[in-house]
């Protein structure tokens, strides 16, 4: 499962990055395609005489202790922080399940929280740049998900696995991913997990060019998250509260405000990711980070220099202290569009710094 990170590769002109990847994408979806319609298969090691240690309740919950522990430690650290020891678990608890014994509720049990922790894991991956890990455990979770029958669980991992695919520039990819998430869980998702899939699909139409197809998923989006309804919300999605949201609809805007020239989407994004600052859980510091740099890119479009720079150092506050790829990209990011304002002493300081950062956690 582990690899050694690439170097960073050169930041290109435009943030839609594109990054080889030694799978296909198809083959890898052709597999998922029937998810939502086709019943799990029958558990290997569910009959009453199947051999090895017989599982239950207990083990199951004992890797979503574990689960809930790394998912804790990633967004509070960054995914390269406890990878090595997330990975040594995934494949213990792999190795568990595939040598025990179960009944079939226990064992779609057992499967839902190995589908949970391998998308952990391939979360994880992915902030630290180890894509064809990070794309490998998600598809793994994926499977995993559908074997345990949990629909909502399945649709959630597959937008983890969309927003890899569009971080790596393929946003046709990530938008198949997130059509297959909306229509597997049409009858399912609880109403916070649906205004996701739906922000994350305003994402990729952006990316694609499309957007009135943007716009109209982030209104989507909007009247979904604040559907009212008596269902639990899932453990897994509770990240996905209303600094979440704003937070990816804001840089939605954002993105529409460079490719389109109206201003108004640039103010409409610095709106929501002040919201989203605003609101951020403390513990989630790389999410503050991401806050952070994205309402210093939305200054820089409407023209308000003193307070970019602001955010930026906020940004270096947070950012640095992160073991995080995906920090320091952002960081890049932020360079590159101060660039144009360099002569301005503040700004000047601001991308040295920014770039600082960047080599200095690219050596931990």
């Amino acid at each position: 499962m582990h690899e050694p990170a690439p170097a960073d590769p050169p930041v290109p002109d435009s943030e839609q990055y594109r990054f080889e990847i030694p799978y296909d994408p198809e083959r890898l979806l052709a597999g998922l395609h029937s998810w939502a319609y086709v019943q799990p298969h029958g558990l290997p090691r569910a009959a009453a005489d199947a051999p090895g240690r017989r599982l239950g309740a207990a083990d199951a919950a004992l890797i979503a202790d574990y689960t809930r522990w790394f998912r804790t430690m990633d967004n509070r650290q960054g995914g390269g922080s406890t990878l090595h020891s997330a990975t040594g678990q995934l494949a213990w608890a792999t190795r568990t399940i595939r040598d025990g014994s179960y009944t079939e509720a226990a064992g779609r049990a057992l499967f839902r929280e190995l589908a949970d922790l391998a998308g952990c894991v391939g979360w994880m991956s992915h902030d630290i740049a180890q894509w064809p890990a990070a794309i490998r455990s998600l598809t793994l979770a994926v499977h995993a998900a559908r074997e345990s029958g949990d629909d909502n669980l399945t649709g959630h991992l597959l937008q983890c696995l969309a927003r890899i695919w569009g971080y790596l520039g393929r946003p046709d990819t990530a938008a198949d991913c997130i059509a297959l998430a909306l229509y597997g869980t049409r009858n399912s998702a609880h109403p916070v997990l649906r205004a996701g899939l739906y922000s994350l699909a305003a994402r990729f139409a952006a990316m694609r060019n499309q957007s009135r197809e943007a716009l109209r998923n982030v209104r989507h989006a909007q009247e979904i998250f604040h559907e009212e309804t008596s269902d639990e919300l899932p453990a897994y999605v509770t990240y996905l509260n209303h600094a979440e949201l704003s937070s990816t609809l804001g840089e939605v805007l954002l993105f529409l405000a460079r490719t389109s020239n109206h201003l108004q989407h640039a103010t409409t994004a610095l709106e929501l990711l002040a919201i989203a600052s605003a609101e951020r859980d403390p513990d989630r510091a790389r999410s503050k980070a991401f806050d952070a740099v994205g309402e210093a890119r939305a200054l820089l479009v409407v023209g308000d220099i003193d307070a970019a720079c602001d955010a930026g150092r906020r940004a270096l506050a947070v950012g640095s202290t992160v073991d995080s790829t995906r920090v320091r990209r952002r960081f890049l990011d932020l360079a590159r569009e101060a660039a144009p304002h360099e002569a301005i002493p503040a700004i000047r300081d601001l991308r040295a710094q920014l770039l600082a950062a960047s080599t200095e956690g690219a050596r931990r």
